[in-house]
């Protein structure tokens, strides 16, 4: 994961210096899943913490550049549905998250500016690009496993498709509340994530021959692709080709958050900024 933070810290660091009104901080917040393991968003206790880093570049009092590093966690359970098919289903995944965004903030009033019209708060909505990874993992006798290498819907075996990747792009949006106290900047938001996979939570399409996926994959891939015991329990029976995801829906992520930034420059004078700071002393 430091690989991507340390070319996102340079950046920040180059906006800091050429910029005249920047802000650097912090950001925590949850974060949660929407997918074939949670279409109903109703899942509160798979709500994780998350946070990061955040440096704001603002162009005017109406416009901001905001380029932001996050790191969370995605997890469902079917165990924790009301719904009875997806408790017989039985599956689960954890994916720690990683994201690097960049982000337009549009303000609702001229915010921190001067004029009968400025404001020390204001709503606004945001918009951008976002590149993110999620590594799907299941537990198993105490032992969490990759999702992704073992194939579980018959990647990578002669009759199935290539594994799918972790590392994907979203693009995300939202809406939150700015408040100013002289230097610092409160944010409070809520942000939408549309990517374009189906597997944060490795779950999509239909379910796999367990007996070709157990010879080609592994006996662990196929433990880990089917979870309800039915073809244990019912003589004859098989899920091979039964529905075990949605292919035709995307999966979502949702970040809310408060975030507190330090205003590092805000002058375009240089007299102006020489005589702020000699004050301070």
């Amino acid at each position: 994961m430091h690989r991507w933070f340390l070319p996102l810290l340079l950046i920040l660091n180059g906006l800091a210096v050429t910029g005249q009104v920047n802000e650097l901080g912090l950001t925590v917040g949850a974060t949660y899943y929407i997918g074939d393991l949670n279409p109903y968003r109703h899942y509160p206790k798979d709500t994780k913490l998350a946070g990061g880093i955040v440096f704001r570049h603002n162009l005017t009092d109406r416009y901001a550049l905001r380029l932001q590093g996050l790191y969370g966690t995605l997890q469902a359970y079917d165990s924790d549905s009301p719904d009875s098919l997806q408790q017989l289903r039985n599956l689960h995944f954890r994916a720690p998250l990683f994201e690097a965004s960049l982000l337009l903030e549009i303000n609702f009033f001229k915010y921190r500016s001067k004029g009968k019209d400025a404001k020390k708060w204001t709503p606004f909505v945001f918009g951008g690009l976002a590149y993110f990874r999620a590594n799907p993992k299941a537990q198993l006798d105490d032992t969490w496993y990759d999702l992704q290498q073992l194939g579980t819907e018959g990647q990578s075996t002669t009759q199935g498709d290539k594994l799918y990747a972790v590392d994907h792009m979203a693009i995300p949006f939202g809406a939150g509340l700015k408040l100013n106290a002289g230097r610092i900047d409160f944010q409070l938001e809520w942000g939408m994530r549309r990517t374009w996979t189906d597997y944060i939570d490795d779950v999509s399409g239909a379910y796999f021959d367990n007996d070709v996926l157990a010879f080609e994959n592994g006996p662990l891939a196929a433990a880990l692709a089917d979870r309800s015991g039915l073809e244990d329990r019912i003589p004859g029976y098989s899920n091979t080709g039964r529905a075990r995801g949605d292919a035709n829906t995307r999966d979502w992520y949702v970040y809310s958050g408060l975030t507190i930034t330090y205003v590092i420059s805000r002058f375009s004078d240089c007299d102006e900024q020489y005589n702020w700071m000699k004050r301070r002393r």
